[in-house]
């Protein structure tokens, strides 16, 4: 590769993450999540829901206040019952259960569901509104699919929080006009925003404990 092609890219890539510094700022505003379908082996996918442990606390508090609660454990159990409110998933117009979520609790808390869809299925509809009276709540929406192009949608008041995509020409696009981040190539996007992330959970890591006693390192 020439140094002028090596240059442009690196070029590109660093003015890539320089616009991506704004979102990993609020990575962990309680205002900004993330909900992710990824591809696993032997036909199981994961549902992925990404938040600040702040966000889940404003939720679970609203409902249970926050003397609702006296353990992590029962804590995930609450943030289970109010998931199984609030986010619907449907594959090829198949209702998928939900159940049984892998919860880990952090600065950023992760909350797993595995299952089994539809063979070579074409339409996803996703509805989470866990977070929607959290003052300008958003989230992001992506579908990870081997192979595929991947591309970036937003859940917000504007739609509900939800989104209906089908699969086209390799990649899935919105069944529906949309506004935001609706569309946007995620190739470079998924690996800049794990770089800078991981470095700005360093910065957060002895900090997490003392704010967060439920969060694990």
């Amino acid at each position: 590769m020439s140094l002028n092609k090596s240059g442009k890219k690196n070029g590109l890539l660093v003015a890539f993450l320089w616009l991506l510094l704004p979102m990993v700022a609020f990575a962990h505003s309680p205002s900004q999540s993330s909900t992710i379908l990824v591809e696993g082996k032997n036909g199981v996918w994961t549902l992925q829901i990404r938040a600040s442990l702040t966000a889940f606390e404003q939720v679970v508090h609203a409902e249970y206040t926050a003397e609702g609660y006296k353990t992590p454990e029962e804590f995930q159990d609450l943030m289970g019952t109010l998931l199984s409110r609030n986010l619907h998933l449907n594959i090829d117009a198949k209702q998928i259960n939900l159940a049984k979520p892998i919860i880990k609790l952090g600065h950023e808390t992760i909350v797993v569901y595995k299952f089994v869809p539809p063979a070579n299925f074409e339409t996803v509809k996703l509805q989470n509104t866990l977070f929607q009276d959290i003052n300008r709540s958003a989230s992001s929406f992506m579908v990870l699919k081997n192979g595929s192009k991947r591309n970036l949608f937003s859940l917000d008041k504007k739609n509900q929080y939800a989104a209906q995509v089908h699969f086209k020409n390799n990649e899935f696009v919105l069944q529906e006009k949309s506004i935001g981040l609706a569309g946007i190539s995620v190739n470079w996007y998924v690996l800049g925003f794990v770089l800078i992330l991981g470095a700005f959970g360093m910065a957060k890591k002895f900090k997490s404990k003392k704010k967060y006693p439920f969060a694990s390192n």
